[in-house]
């Protein structure tokens, strides 16, 4: 099951980052844990990269590989997102 701001992102994924960002700072603002706060803050900093390396796809991703793919990048710890 998708984290819920990885499916909300996913079928807005072609929108312009900042738009994108502005979604995830809703999040953020909402979020009562800081340690969930700050991991939806180092989502949102990732995101661009994210996009970046998916324009290079020559295969759009469904929705629900997207959903996939922003959990995976949502939960993980690492300082760099992970070539797709």
């Amino acid at each position: 099951m998708p984290h819920p701001l990885a499916a909300h992102l996913a079928p807005l994924i072609d929108q312009d980052i900042a738009e994108l960002r502005l979604i995830v700072a809703r999040f953020v603002a909402s979020e009562s844990d800081p340690e969930e706060r700050q991991r939806f803050r180092l989502f949102g900093a990732r995101l661009g990269p994210f996009k970046t390396e998916l324009a290079r796809k020559s295969r759009v991703p469904s929705v629900e590989e997207m959903e996939l793919a922003l959990t995976v990048l949502l939960v993980t710890r690492v300082a760099n997102p992970v070539s797709l």
